[in-house]
């Protein structure tokens, strides 16, 4: 069966996992755009300096490096689940959910900030997981927060979004004053060595206008249609599904794991409303799937019923190719 040759760690899986999600890629390769990056407000310093010069200028390189950051973070999400026991098996499931789940709207395949936040974020969390049951944990505060912080450094916005480390921290027990403390020193200390040299340049005052503006800026609201409207839709019924499954599994689960899902719950719950307004809007569905591939594939490593599971997984891939022909 289909979710079986791809519910498994194996050598197949890992291969076809990328040619699938790359084949959901294709389109972005193929269609004749106006714009190649997302970029609505002035970006920052990183961006324009390494991002944008090497990366944004072709339709090629653009499509490519959204396709490979999206395997890594997706990597990323399945190393974190099979490492800790999140499912049943290890598995690299969660890659090829987050690959549908970013791979619908043409305005999220295209080079933006948020994917290489979203990476630095993802390795964050991470790092806060390898810290379960250390008795110091202020230097893997500290590290979780300085990649959130370099992150932050090509998205501005990753700011609003540093409490999901604060959060990971507390549902991990590794909350405390100096760790809390730690963290935001390390979101910091990027911005500290950024100011410094600009300073050094004479463009400190610059640089401060610059991150103003990026935090403020409303990148404005999609324009969705009845197609848009119905994926949403349908999204966001297996998403509640999955939620309300993952929380009615969670008493038959370690008490640690039972902690690193509801990290994954958070980062859905807080991230998917932002996907809805116009402050962040569509661009955050990098970060939404994240929260929303783990989800959804704890739900389909724990229904019962062989046969439903391979038709709802069914289900979202057709779901998938078919917004593709109309958005």
């Amino acid at each position: 069966m289909l979710l079986r040759t791809f519910h498994n760690n194996s050598i197949p899986a890992f291969v076809l996992i990328p040619l699938m999600i790359l084949g959901f890629w294709m389109r972005f390769f193929f269609t004749d755009m106006v714009h190649i990056t997302a970029l609505d407000n002035p970006s920052m310093p990183l961006w324009d300096s390494i991002i944008y010069p090497y990366l944004g200028q072709s339709q090629f390189t653009s499509g490519l490096t959204t396709f490979l950051l999206a395997l890594l973070i997706g990597w990323s999400l399945s190393r974190m689940v099979s490492q800790y026991g999140l499912l049943s098996k290890q598995s690299m499931l969660p890659l090829l959910l987050y690959g549908l789940f970013t791979s619908v709207f043409l305005s999220v395949q295209r080079l933006n900030p948020v994917w290489f936040f979203v990476l630095f974020l993802a390795l964050g969390i991470e790092r806060l997981f390898s810290g379960t049951g250390s008795r110091k944990p202020m230097a893997i505060c500290f590290d979780a927060g300085f990649l959130a912080g370099i992150g932050s450094l090509f998205y501005a916005k990753g700011l609003f979004f540093f409490p999901i480390l604060i959060i990971t921290m507390g549902i991990l027990r590794l909350a405390s004053f100096r760790s809390i403390v730690a963290a935001i020193l390390g979101v910091l200390f990027p911005f500290a060595i950024s100011i410094t040299w600009f300073f050094l340049h004479d463009k400190s005052i610059e640089f401060l206008l610059l991150l103003k503006e990026n935090l403020i800026t409303n990148p404005g609201q999609y324009n969705h249609n009845i197609f848009s409207q119905m994926y949403m839709s349908v999204i966001i019924i297996f998403l509640g599904l999955s939620i309300i499954a993952t929380f009615s599994y969670m008493p038959m689960q370690k008490v640690i794991v039972r902690r690193y899902l509801r990290v994954f719950v958070w980062i859905l719950l807080l991230t998917g409303a932002t996907v809805l307004t116009p402050f962040f809007s569509m661009e955050m569905i990098p970060l939404a799937a994240a929260g929303s591939a783990v989800t959804m594939a704890f739900w389909l490593d724990k229904m019962r019923k062989n046969r439903m599971k391979e038709m709802i997984f069914l289900l979202l891939i057709v779901v998938t190719i078919s917004a593709q022909l109309f958005l």
